[in-house]
């Protein structure tokens, strides 16, 4: 139910245009699954399909129309928030963070539980280029991981000092 990738793609690119143009903010929130117990569940790919599920609905029930999520790859998930800062879109995604830290799928007769890390950056307080935006966004989700998961860190508003 999420996005595919490429479409995910045009809103991203869509969403800089019209950023640009109207002089407003969004954000980007790239999602990683760090944890998924018990840990033999993230070796079966049907558990892991169940909690991809999980997180899509999730991610479908927490955002809005004019919103754009997809699954990046793998085991990341990617979101733009349209219109929407970076003290927003952390107060948003933060919820998230919780519901899916709560969170039980059942497989196979277990209850498989999982966390994620989520990095969030904003255009333009945090880059001025779609290339910029999405390096900001990969830093801030390699330090939730790299601070021990199931966390969500914000990327750096860059200062210009005056000359």
């Amino acid at each position: 139910g999420l996005a595919t990738r490429p479409h995910f793609e045009d809103q991203f690119n869509r969403e800089v245009d019209l950023s640009t143009r109207e002089h407003r903010e969004f954000a980007l929130v790239l999602i990683d699954i760090d944890s998924v117990t018990p840990t033999s569940a993230a070796q079966d790919p049907a558990a892991m399909d169940r909690v991809h599920e999980t997180i899509g609905r999730l991610l479908r029930s927490n955002t809005r129309a004019m919103d754009a999520s997809c699954r990046y790859d793998g085991n990341r998930f990617a979101v733009l928030l349209s219109g929407v800062g970076l003290a927003t879109a952390h107060a948003r995604v933060e919820g998230l963070r919780r519901q899916c830290a709560t969170q039980i799928v059942a497989h196979a007769g277990k209850e498989v539980g999982f966390t994620v890390s989520m990095g969030v950056a904003s255009f333009p307080h945090t880059a001025s280029t779609k290339e910029e935006l999405l390096t900001a966004c990969v830093a801030a989700l390699v330090d939730a991981l790299k601070r021990g998961g199931n966390r969500v860190a914000l990327a750096s508003i860059q200062f210009q000092v005056a000359p």
